[in-house]
């Protein structure tokens, strides 16, 4: 199994931006291989439905088949090519297909925040942190690296958990990192 898939075609990044093939491919780095029957259940689609996303999935190149775990012959489990799959900001369309699921979901994170509801009202844990640093750089690649580090630490930690422990709930928790100039403020030294 690859590390990365590098989403870089039109047919890709159309099959990654799919809400239910991102699911899919949760939980098939969760369960390692899975038959979409189990897909199915686990993710509360239609079987037939998450056939279909899994053969567009494979079409793709971002799936393929597991048949040393298949029962016989006409069994068809699927497994992930690669543990993460990256898109290529290169790819035509990608800032829409990807991010734009993205910034609905940071609307209604923005909206609720705004409210004055509490983040945290439906005992599920939300965070959001605004924050202007006046960075050197060096200092903003430095923080960059850091906090990508962090981000993939913990991935690793929880997939492992969540493959040893897979019967324990989870939730799907969405994380943005962005770390760039602030708008207008391009090549403004800041007064010290």
């Amino acid at each position: 199994m690859d590390e990365t898939f590098l989403v870089q075609t039109p047919e890709a990044l159309k099959a990654v931006a799919h809400p239910v093939r991102q699911r899919i491919l949760l939980r098939l780095a969760v369960l390692g291989h899975a038959r979409a029957a189990d897909l199915a259940q686990d993710i509360g689609e239609p079987a037939n439905s998450v056939s279909f996303h899994l053969r567009t999935l494979a079409r793709a190149g971002m799936v393929v088949e597991a048949p040393e775990h298949a029962r016989d012959r006409r069994d068809r489990v699927w497994r992930n090519v690669a543990r993460s799959y990256q898109v290529d900001p290169t790819t035509p369309g990608a800032a829409d297909q990807a991010l734009g699921p993205v910034q609905v979901w940071l609307q209604e994170l923005v909206a609720l925040v705004g409210s004055g509801t509490r983040p945290d009202h439906d005992g599920r844990h939300r965070t959001v942190v605004v924050n202007n640093l006046p960075l050197t750089a060096a200092e903003a690649e430095e923080f960059s690296t850091e906090l990508v580090a962090l981000q993939e630490r913990w991935s690793d930690r929880v997939f492992t958990s969540a493959r040893q422990e897979p019967g324990t709930p989870r939730e799907i928790y969405q994380l943005l990192l962005a770390l760039a100039p602030r708008h207008g403020d391009a090549g403004g030294p800041t007064a010290g």
